[in-house]
């Protein structure tokens, strides 16, 4: 069977963090596993991810003295199952479920239907069928920023910044071998790095069925400073 192990980078997500449903999936699908990323959070994250971690084998910790970002934060977790674990796939997933846990096995059919594939990431395309929910305003910015990196980044991907990613073992140890130059746009730099043959013909993109723009969620002008500096460098 193959194996699948996700990072689930953490700030301050006490309130947000759905400790059932990650018990829930471990219990229920037995080719999965969690790292938790603790990225310095100054609430009761921490306490949350310990007390998980004693309810099953299959989800593990990391805990960073201060905050890091997103994207280092993931990077750690990424290579620490890639030297620690026998994972067949790596990946990570925002720890609010705006993509819920049902939807990754979608993920690894994915790989199953598509010999070659080297990474399979989520879409929120709204097609018809499906329950994507997102606030006006961050719609907006989203299309505004999406459109601004196909144009100008030349990624040829609908949604990059869906947090839900999953790679080959191989794959993610490459993509995640060097530092990221931004906090909340590296999904980007994980696209670049592929490369436009790659991203073309060893890409997929997986529509959800179901994503939920939850609130909290720490979208900020960080992610527009990331977007100036991309586009500074491209």
């Amino acid at each position: 069977m193959k194996t699948l192990s996700l990072v689930v980078p953490c700030h301050n997500e006490a309130h947000r963090l759905d400790t059932s449903a990650f018990v829930a999936a471990v219990e229920r699908w037995p080719w999965i596993s969690f790292c938790f990323v603790d990225d310095g959070s100054t609430d009761q994250t921490a306490e949350i991810i310990s007390h998980l971690c004693r309810l099953s084998p299959a989800i593990h910790s990391i805990y960073l003295p201060k905050n890091v970002g997103k994207a280092a934060a993931v990077r750690r977790g990424v290579r620490h199952l890639a030297a620690n674990t026998h994972s067949d796939y790596i990946g990570f997933l925002d720890a609010d479920l705006a993509t819920p846990l049902d939807e990754v096995p979608a993920f690894l059919e994915a790989f199953e239907r598509r010999p070659g594939l080297v990474a399979a990431i989520g879409s929120r395309w709204p097609h018809l069928g499906a329950d994507i929910r997102r606030s006006a305003t961050r719609s907006l910015a989203s299309s505004i920023v999406k459109a601004v990196i196909r144009r100008f980044l030349g990624v040829p991907v609908w949604d990059t910044q869906c947090g839900a990613k999953v790679f080959t073992r191989s794959a993610a140890a490459e993509l995640f071998e060097h530092e990221f130059r931004t906090r909340w746009l590296f999904d980007v730099e994980i696209l670049k790095r592929l490369g436009l043959k790659r991203l073309r013909s060893e890409v997929l993109e997986i529509p959800l069925s179901v994503w939920y723009d939850v609130p909290g969620s720490k979208v900020s002008l960080a992610a527009l400073v990331d977007l100036a500096r991309l586009l500074l460098r491209c």
